[in-house]
């Protein structure tokens, strides 16, 4: 089979094309022939060696989606002919994070594809079945395998942190990327009005044509007061905060009294500042979202199919590919997804 190998780290010219043997899937595993991979800005960090967890060699891909070929010993909840996605981690199950229902907080997860488990660059890919979840019927591989890490984060902003109700209003920055067009697809599928900020007013026609109900260009992360101008003074119910320190100033300016704020995304890594008395006598809320656990990913799957929610796919581009595709995303070059497809 072919198979996009990492075998150190280093530019997108580290990914090498190379024919392997197909995997024989082990007690508790599943041989998935790939139908789709994404190509996600963590695989980059990854190729580069930045994250120290990945061990080499390894073959990067963690968006992937296709049908299950063979199974393991003991595997009992898949079939050969099923048709799945998955989640990129699996929680230990046993520690305190996961018996109070915080999978997301695992600091003992296994079968983290794409890092220290083969993912989906490949024809075919070897994983546990406990990272597996199979599509609702008539769901496209395509769509599904967005399902856990680009709908997954927003999907939980909006509908855990959010709670949010048919007319309230949502904040999205770094509106444009693959996160903040998935909010925008959530946000209108819920009946709420989107507000997305981008930096650049190049972007305003391609966020009004993917549903923002009004586009706020921000250079400086100052969008505070354009927020409360479109609602009336009153300012949003949540904003999903997918930039991080460049606009938290301008999102905690936005927010409306009991307004929450989910924070999914981090750009620079710097520190803010808050007002306590501010966030005291508001009532904001604010908190941070990880990856979707499986539970998540089965609402998100049956949301997304139920309300004909598709990712905004870019381009598909074959395996060999592959460094292509990791350059051009790291050019920010890619309007929505990029997919190997072998």
């Amino acid at each position: 089979m072919l198979t996009i190998r990492l075998r150190a780290f280093g530019g997108p010219d580290a990914l090498v094309c190379e024919e392997t043997t197909r995997p024989i899937p082990e007690p508790g595993e599943v041989l998935i022939k790939v139908a789709c991979c994404g190509v996600c800005h963590l695989d980059l960090i990854l190729r580069s060696g930045t994250r120290s967890r990945v061990s080499l060699p390894r073959t990067l891909g963690h968006e992937l989606a296709g049908e299950v070929v063979e199974v393991g010993a003991g595997v009992r909840d898949f079939d050969a002919g099923d048709r799945v996605t998955v989640f990129n981690f699996q929680a230990c199950a046993s520690c305190e994070d996961c018996r109070r229902g915080r999978p997301s907080l695992c600091r003992a997860t296994k079968g983290d594809i794409g890092q220290t488990r083969d993912g989906g660059y490949a024809d075919y890919a070897v994983l546990l079945a406990s990272n597996l979840v199979r599509l609702p019927s008539g769901m496209a591989m395509d769509a599904a395998c967005f399902a856990a890490c680009v709908y997954g984060p927003p999907y939980k902003a909006i509908r855990r942190v959010g709670d949010l109700k048919p007319g309230q209003t949502a904040v999205i920055t770094g509106a444009s990327g693959g996160l903040g067009l998935a909010a925008i697809q959530i946000i209108n599928a819920l009946g709420g009005r989107s507000i997305a900020i981008t930096s650049s007013a190049a972007k305003v026609p391609l966020l009004k044509e993917r549903g923002a109900n009004e586009v706020v260009v921000s250079a400086d992360g100052n969008f505070g007061e354009d927020v409360r101008a479109l609602t009336n003074g009153r300012g949003a119910d949540l904003v999903v905060e997918l930039t991080g320190s460049p606009t938290f100033a301008g999102t905690l300016r936005s927010l409306a009294p009991g307004g929450r704020c989910a924070v999914v995304g981090e750009l620079h890594g710097n520190p803010v500042s808050i007002n306590l008395g501010l966030l005291i006598i508001k009532e904001f809320r604010i908190e941070g979202v990880q990856s979707a656990s499986r539970d998540d990913l089965c609402e998100v799957l049956e949301f997304m199919h139920a309300n004909k929610i598709k990712p905004e796919v870019w381009r598909r581009m074959p395996l060999q590919s592959a460094a292509e595709a990791h350059r051009l995303l790291a050019d920010r070059q890619a309007v929505g997804r990029i997919l190997l497809v072998p």
